[in-house]
């Protein structure tokens, strides 16, 4: 599944999100998901099995197109902003130390480092759907000259 890249007006905005190919992906679990339900269901005489496993597959698709729609990282002027599903960080460019390319279990994907120390994992910055390096550069390019001329970075 590859990412969407949108490009703003603003020099410095971009947004990294899920493409098209998402719903293609949902509605085929969708219908996966319907047929098993139907071949469960078929001699199951039990009314809560006939009401919970439609429920339970309902809610694995909701869930990852919540996750996969949802989740974003949009770089702007002022932040990096990742939307996750059950939570936003905004970190401003003052407030990152680091930008890093990092190799995960099964693609490599980009973080940033707050001046707490935590790992940001971006959302949709990850070497299954964009080049990654292509990507860290440029919001490396974009942190150097947004931090300011006073950022200094913290020592741990």
């Amino acid at each position: 599944m590859a990412s969407e890249v949108t490009m703003t007006a603003d020099p410095f905005g971009r947004e990294y999100r899920a493409d098209i190919g998402t719903f293609a992906i949902a509605s085929v679990m969708g219908f996966y998901f319907l047929v098993v339900a139907v071949i469960l269901l078929r001699g199951e005489d039990d009314s809560a099995v006939k009401i919970l496993v439609p429920a339970l597959l309902a809610g694995i698709i909701v869930l990852f197109l919540g996750a996969r729609l949802w989740t974003r990282t949009c770089v702007s002027r002022d932040r990096i902003l990742t939307r996750g599903l059950f939570r936003t960080i905004a970190t401003p460019w003052q407030g990152i130390q680091r930008i890093e390319v990092v190799d995960g279990i099964r693609n490599r994907h980009v973080v940033i480092y707050d001046y707490r120390g935590r790992e940001i994992v971006l959302p949709h910055l990850h070497s299954s759907e964009v080049d990654v390096e292509k990507e860290a550069r440029a919001l490396r390019e974009i942190w150097e000259k947004r931090r300011g001329p006073h950022w200094k970075p913290i020592s741990r």
